[in-house]
């Protein structure tokens, strides 16, 4: 009998597990399965797992743990979090932003011979459960997916990160729960946004949040999620605006910071209301951090910036201006961090904030999320516990960046915060 790959389903939602399993093989066999990918700019990445057979001559990967391979512990999704692109000394990032299915295929090998394979697809969306729309209305546009059937539906707003464009995956996947969603870029590649994160009108959200509501799938129920700069865009909106059943921040930043010219922080206004910039924390750059930084490059170790924010951030009453009054929110907040954050002091900001907001109308209602060892892409809408965990990005010039944390945390982090993003929306959108 040829061993082979049992896999069900072949099809599947990204947030569902697959079941894998190896049949046909004698007892105490070595067996082992790898998986490959590819992300949207046909950067390569791959995992393995190694069992060895047990005495029912089944090994299913959902219960047992490999005895090498590149993760360590019984996981059902161990397989596709722990994909790296190898071509890398430090991993990379695994880009994803369209709503495209991804491909893994996944390979079996019995004493390192190849004995079987298959493909399996993973979907954010199918057409027979969700509708996509481009959007290009004024000055608004971006990509809406709502539910197949009939009705309306809350809404919710995707924000981006200091990547912008728009994340048409993640909010494909939120209108499969029965949203309508809307990715909405505010700057980036996408025509009709400016290129750089520079001088954004506030206004501009809230004309897409107003238009939104009058969708005819959407019940008029707005809600908000956004990430890192895209957290801290959303609740600058919610202290702006009284227009959000709730909001969902993850890695955000407790102040309204730096804008962005070609991906680099620059001494510029982020944000502009009523035709005003909005105040900003500077930075200020130590002797010993930027030494710090330009020796890890020379000997190509990963670049942290976590000090520069540790520098900006010691004289805390000289900013005051530069705080976003989530005090003005009046819709119950999720906040989701990691105490391994290496990009900014997500964890800190966080903490800030529940303090400041322990008395507020909307206290009991509020929820923070606090993951041990987990880094800057530790969530939906950036990750996806069944796709390759984000710790490392190579930024070009041999420069490496970590975002803290690690495969494993990161996505032990995504797989449970996930089901609380669903909950608290079940509860308050």
């Amino acid at each position: 009998m040829l061993a082979k790959l049992q896999v069900s389903p072949i099809n599947s939602y990204i947030d569902e597990e697959v079941n894998i399993k190896v049949m046909g093989c004698m007892e105490n066999t070595e067996v082992s399965i790898y998986a490959t990918t590819f992300d949207e700019t046909q950067k390569k990445f791959t995992s393995y797992a190694t069992f060895i057979v047990p005495s029912d001559r089944i090994v299913d990967v959902a219960t047992q743990k490999p005895v090498k391979g590149t993760y360590d512990t019984v996981d059902a999704s161990g397989l596709f979090w722990s994909m790296m692109h190898t071509e890398s000394k430090w991993d990379d990032y695994y880009e994803k932003k369209n709503s495209n299915k991804v491909s893994i295929t996944l390979v079996l090998k019995v004493n390192g011979i190849e004995q079987d394979s298959l493909t399996i697809q993973r979907f954010f969306y199918r057409d027979e459960d969700v509708t996509k729309e481009t959007v290009a209305h004024q000055n608004i546009v971006g990509t809406v997916f709502h539910p197949k059937q009939k009705g309306t539906f809350p809404a919710v707003i995707v924000l981006s990160g200091s990547d912008g464009g728009m994340q048409e995956h993640a909010a494909a996947l939120l209108a499969s729960k029965g949203y309508t969603v809307l990715a909405l870029p505010y700057f980036g590649s996408e025509e009709g946004v400016p290129n750089n994160l520079e001088n954004i009108p506030l206004e501009y959200f809230q004309e897409a949040t107003d238009w939104l509501r009058e969708h005819p799938a959407v019940n008029g129920n707005i809600s908000l999620i956004g990430y890192s700069r895209g957290g801290e865009l959303a609740l600058l909106l919610g202290a702006t605006f009284d227009s959000y059943k709730s909001i969902i921040a993850g890695v955000p930043s407790a102040y309204i910071t730096a804008g962005m010219k070609n991906g680099i922080f620059a001494p510029v206004p982020s944000w502009v209301f009523q035709q005003k910039p909005l105040p900003y924390l500077k930075f200020t750059y130590r002797f010993s951090s930027m030494v710090a930084i330009l020796k890890n490059w020379i000997v190509r170790r990963p670049i942290s910036y976590l000090s520069i924010w540790d520098n900006s951030l010691k004289n805390e009453a000289g900013f005051s201006e530069n705080r976003i009054a989530v005090e003005d929110i009046h819709a119950p907040l999720l906040l989701i961090t990691g105490d391994d954050d290496q990009l900014w002091p997500s964890s800190l900001y966080v903490k800030m904030i529940e303090d400041k907001l322990k008395h507020s109308k909307t206290t009991h209602q509020n929820r923070y999320l606090y993951y041990d060892n987990a880094g800057h892409f530790l969530s939906f809408p950036y990750s996806f516990v069944n796709l390759p965990a984000q710790v490392y990005m190579n930024v070009g010039g041999g420069m490496t960046m970590t975002f803290g944390g690690s495969k494993a945390a990161n996505a032990k982090a995504s797989r449970d915060s996930w089901l609380k993003i669903l909950d608290f929306l079940a509860e308050n959108a």
